[in-house]
C-alpha cells in the first residue's frame, strides 16, 4: 500500500484511538481538569486493490507520558513514554496495524478484533516536565467499510502526457456489504515509483482531500515528470472517517 506518512506500526492488541475533542490552550488548569486531546481517531482501512485490510489511528495533543486505550472489550493498548522521553512528553502520534490479506483473514474475523463501538483514551499529561492532570478523549468506531471507487482515467498501465492530465474516478455510493454509505471526502494520492529517500519521512508526490462531489481533478502542470513511472490511488472516506482505496499506475511520456 502506498502512502504518504510513514507509519509506527503497533502490533501489539489491535488498537483504537479516537474523535477529536478541541483543547484549551494555555489556560491556567487544577491538577484534577481533564485536558482534552486535540485530535484522536481510529479507522479502517480497506485496500480493494490488494484485498487487505486493517486499522489507523491517530492522536494529537498537548502532551502525555502515557495513554491507555480502553474498548467495549476492555484495554487494547498503552503508550508510555520512558526515561527523558516521558518528562519531554509525546505530543502527536500516527499509527496502523498489521493488514492481513482477506484471504488468510476473512474481514469478519479482523472486525471482531476491535468491536464497533465507543474507545476512550485517557492518561497522565506531560509538557516538559510538567503535569497538568489527565488528558482524554473518546472515539467511535463503526464497521462501514465503504467500496472501493472505480479508476477510470488513466487508465491502468497508460502512457499519458507529462502535463494536462486529468485524473477520474467513480463515485462510491456503497459499502462493501452493499448498504448505502455517505462519503464525506476523496483522497487522491499520486507517488513516484521508487523508494523513499532513507532519511525522509514520506515520498515525493501529490495528496489532496477532495469534496465529495468531486470524482476529476486537473493535475497541476510541473508535477509530473516526463518518462516517470507514477502510482495513484483514490481513497474514498466515509462519515466515521473509515476509508478504502482503489490503486492503479501509470507512464509519463
Amino acid at each position: 500500500m502506498n502512502v504518504t506518512t510513514i507509519a509506527f506500526i503497533i502490533f501489539a492488541a489491535l488498537p483504537a484511538v479516537v474523535t477529536a475533542c478541541a483543547g484549551n490552550g494555555n489556560a491556567a488548569r487544577t491538577s484534577r481538569e481533564v485536558i482534552p486531546l486535540k485530535e484522536a481517531k481510529l479507522n479502517i482501512e480497506h485496500n480493494a486493490t490488494d484485498n487487505d485490510t486493517g486499522f489507523q489511528g491517530a492522536i494529537d495533543s498537548e502532551g502525555w507520558r502515557r495513554l491507555d486505550v480502553k474498548g467495549p472489550k476492555g484495554t487494547v493498548l498503552t503508550l508510555e513514554g520512558r526515561g527523558k522521553l516521558a518528562e519531554l512528553g509525546l505530543t502527536e502520534l500516527f499509527f496502523e496495524t498489521g493488514e492481513p490479506e482477506n484471504a488468510e483473514v476473512p474481514i469478519d474475523e479482523m472486525l471482531s478484533k476491535l468491536p464497533a463501538g465507543d474507545y476512550t483514551i485517557a492518561g497522565p499529561s506531560m509538557v516538559n516536565g510538567e503535569s497538568s492532570g489527565n488528558t482524554a478523549g473518546t472515539a467511535w468506531l463503526t464497521h462501514d467499510i465503504p467500496a472501493g471507487p472505480e479508476l477510470l482515467s488513466p487508465s491502468a498501465g497508460a502512457t499519458v502526457p507529462a502535463s494536462g492530465l486529468v485524473m477520474s474516478w467513480g463515485p462510491v455510493t456503497k459499502t462493501i456489504t452493499g448498504a448505502d454509505v455517505k462519503i464525506i471526502a476523496y483522497q487522491l494520492i499520486i507517488e513516484k515509483d521508487e523508494p523513499p529517500h532513507a532519511h525522509m519521512i514520506g515520498k515525493i508526490g501529490l495528496s489532496m482531500y477532495l469534496p465529495p462531489s468531486v470524482t476529476t481533478i486537473s493535475v497541476p502542470d510541473g508535477f509530473l515528470q516526463p518518462g516517470t513511472k507514477y502510482l495513484w490511488e483514490v481513497l474514498a472516506i466515509e462519515e466515521s472517517g473509515n476509508q478504502t482505496l482503489s490503486s492503479s499506475e501509470f507512464r509519463t511520456q
